[in-house]
């Protein structure tokens, strides 16, 4: 008898909830100040991190989102700017923006793809 152990610490079947251990988990890994996934409408849909700048940096990512893939550099808000890498991912047919908030290594680039995996994962299980 095989015994399979589960590598996944925290679960639910709470969509919302689900996607916010996802991104707990990967901000907690690559060492970031936040991690954020905003709808094409700049809505945030879960998120990791200072919420103030989650919101913010949400609610702008469709900005840039909509006119390249990837961005990397710093986006200003009204009261500070922050280091970001964003990231455009089709799911379901629907444009989402997932997004690191703080300083970057080439390491970040192997988290975020499995961030996104696991967002795939929960949003389009079929």
């Amino acid at each position: 008898m095989r015994i399979v152990r589960e590598r996944r610490r925290r679960r639910s079947e709470n969509t919302s909830l689900a996607l916010h251990y996802q991104l707990d988990s990967g901000r907690k890994a690559a060492r970031l100040d936040g991690l954020v996934l905003s709808d094409e409408d700049g809505f945030c849909l879960a998120s990791s991190g200072d919420p103030e700048a989650c919101q913010e940096v949400a609610a702008r990512l469709p900005f840039i989102g909509r006119k390249v893939p990837e961005f990397e550099g710093v986006l200003l808000g009204t009261e500070s700017g922050w280091r970001i890498r964003m990231k455009r991912m089709a799911v379901g047919g629907t444009e989402l923006y997932l997004c690191a908030i703080g300083n970057h290594t080439a390491t970040h680039e192997h988290d975020m793809t499995r961030t996104s995996g696991g967002i795939r994962r929960i949003l389009d299980p079929l």
